[in-house]
């Protein structure tokens, strides 16, 4: 279904949802989304279970098979709010938008936390747990880059996204709730080197955010930082030795201030 707004312009919204493995919580994403005010164009589940490509490669399939003008992105585990399709339309029309990134709550629905972006951050958020974009964008970016297996391809296309002069609005009335975070956090070496060579500076404040007492303390921060100094494979190589320092320094510096809110 399209949204026809005083600008003029048909609005229709493809869902693409990658899955593996996990046919309870797509079944309960599946039937949020039959529960919408406004029902999108199509859903694309594309399923990696037998496969196991990675969600970059699974989201990619997924749009190109679609039509529509707006590709709107979530996961396996989700649940879109009754309102996700109209408000995201509503979006592309009143803000004339190119890419959004909503909002996404955790835990007990009413009663649970959120994934969405530290105040100060502005580089290390953009999750396709809750993200839309046109699909010219996506055709002048390429998609997703396929070498990513798990975790950062959707921040990697956001940075890609905003270095070629697209913006990406904050939408907040976009709600995706992600019950189950467990599994959610994960640091992979080849994933990290990635999006690091992507844009070194933005991922100062990723590598920032890796950093606490409890990190350091218990051994984790270490193996992240080593980690991104001896992997390797046919997709990318470790950062050097000095490299390394000048990242985490900064890093560290940029943790400080924003641990007391500078």
């Amino acid at each position: 279904m399209s949204g026809v707004y005083a600008n003029g312009k048909a609005y229709t919204v493809d869902v693409v949802i990658p899955t593996f493995n996990r046919p309870k919580e797509l079944r309960r994403c599946l039937a949020s989304l039959d529960d919408q005010t406004i029902m999108p164009t199509s859903v694309i589940v594309v399923d990696d279970s037998e496969d196991d490509n990675g969600p970059a490669i699974s989201r990619n399939i997924g749009w190109r098979k679609g039509t529509s003008e707006i590709i709107a992105f979530t996961d396996d585990d989700c649940v879109p709010s009754k309102e996700w399709i109209q408000n995201i339309i509503l979006r592309y029309e009143r803000d004339d938008a190119q890419i959004l990134e909503g909002s996404i709550t955790t835990g007990q629905v009413g009663a649970g936390g959120t994934m969405d972006p530290h105040p100060k951050d502005r580089w290390n958020r953009f999750k396709t747990a809750n993200m839309a974009y046109r699909r010219d964008i996506l055709e002048s970016l390429g998609g997703f880059d396929e070498r990513y297996y798990i975790h950062r391809e959707d921040t990697d296309l956001a940075w890609r996204a905003i270095n070629a002069g697209y913006k990406i609005t904050w939408a907040p009335d976009c709600v995706v709730h992600h019950p189950d975070r467990s599994g959610v956090q994960r640091i992979r070496p080849r994933s990290e080197l990635l999006l690091y060579y992507c844009d070194e500076k933005k991922y100062l404040e990723v590598a920032a955010a890796m950093i606490s007492v409890k990190t350091i303390f218990n051994g984790k921060l270490k193996t992240r930082r080593l980690a991104l100094r001896d992997y390797q494979d046919e997709h990318v190589g470790p950062i050097s030795r000095l490299a390394s320092i000048k990242l985490w320094t900064s890093a560290l510096t940029k943790a400080i201030l924003r641990r007391f809110g500078i």
